[in-house]
């Protein structure tokens, strides 16, 4: 009896040490098997939105044009050079116009003191309320011609309505011009405006007052900053975009009208962003895809991109949060290759 009991435990501890041995030299041969990889695993993170543009700069341009007809007498400017607000730029012949208001001058000051005078008597009762009252009337007449002509005086001098850098002259001292004829434009070159468009899809991200960031290739390594002012009511069909303009101040003039500039403009962030690292994406024929360990083996998955930074990018589609994905060694591998994360 001892016997047999010996002979079955002899014969279970050898099955026992076999299934041992053969588990063992299958993980030894599966771990020899494994390709080495890199892997990150998917992060859960704020995302900050923005888009990046090219836009071209504009400025603020009239043209300086007189009201009335008449001879240019000076010249008050230099092309090119920075008026204020105010500045009389070009003085035409007023000697006619200036006669006109000195008689309306004259005319109003006669009507007013004699209305003075009506007023005295009237408080006195010696003369009647109605010729007080026609005083008065003949006073305010005067006035408006008084004002009438001043208006019309001060109409030959042509004077720039905001600050800015004047153009080329167009006319000279002596030159006969006419209503509307252009003497010489003027720009607002301190405050510029970026006009660029966007795509449709932002249109319930963009709002008035976010900020921008714009560069120049003229100016490499500097920025400038601005305002979102403007967002156009509607689409363009042709290419269902929407235009959009922000405000830039330019104090220093280094800016220019008509400049190509690339703009960089924030919408707010996103929460609960899918990041990994750009690495991790491998582009095919049906768009990007990524290898997924699962059970320490390596799945192709197809993914969707959202928006890139420097070294990640947004998957909107294909991955959930805590996947691990193939960051190095993605080649070495195909669907169900068992891998082994390199630390």
């Amino acid at each position: 009896m001892r016997k047999k009991i010996l002979i079955l435990f002899v014969l279970g501890a050898s099955f026992a040490a076999l299934s041992a041995y053969k588990i063992f030299h299958r993980n030894a041969v599966g771990e020899m098997n494994s390709v080495l990889v890199k892997a990150s695993q998917v992060q859960e993170t704020e995302l900050p939105q923005e888009i990046h543009v090219i836009g071209t700069l504009a400025a603020r341009s009239v043209q300086i044009t007189p009201e009335m007809p008449g001879h240019v007498n000076a010249i008050l400017f230099k092309d090119g050079a920075f008026v204020s607000k105010g500045d009389v730029l070009v003085q035409l012949d007023d000697a006619v116009y200036k006669a006109k208001f000195e008689s309306a001058k004259a005319k109003f000051n006669y009507s007013d003191n004699n209305y003075r005078r009506m007023a005295l008597l009237g408080k006195k009762g010696i003369i009647a309320q109605q010729a007080i009252d026609q005083a008065d009337s003949d006073l305010k007449e005067r006035r408006a011609d008084m004002q009438e002509a001043e208006v019309m005086l001060n109409k030959m001098k042509l004077t720039a309505p905001f600050d800015g850098v004047v153009g080329s002259s167009r006319v000279n001292p002596g030159d006969y011009v006419t209503i509307g004829q252009n003497i010489v434009a003027l720009t607002d070159t301190r405050h510029l405006r970026i006009e660029y468009s966007v795509p449709e899809k932002y249109l319930p991200h963009v709002k008035i007052g976010q900020k921008i960031s714009v560069t120049a290739a003229a100016f490499p390594g500097k920025t400038f900053t601005g305002v979102l002012s403007f967002i156009s009511p509607t689409i363009n069909t042709d290419n269902r975009s929407i235009a959009l303009y922000a405000e830039i101040d330019n104090p220093d003039n280094l800016l220019a009208a008509g400049m190509f500039v690339e703009a960089q403009q924030m919408l707010g962030s996103m929460e609960h962003a899918l990041m990994i690292p750009s690495r991790s994406i491998m582009p095919v024929l049906e768009g990007a895809q990524v290898y997924k360990i699962v059970d320490g083996k390596a799945f192709s998955v197809n993914v969707m991109i959202g928006q890139r930074t420097a070294d990640t990018v947004q998957i909107t589609q294909g991955l959930s949060k805590h996947d691990t994905v193939i960051t190095d060694g993605q080649l070495k591998v195909k669907n169900g290759t068992p891998v082994k994360v390199q630390s």
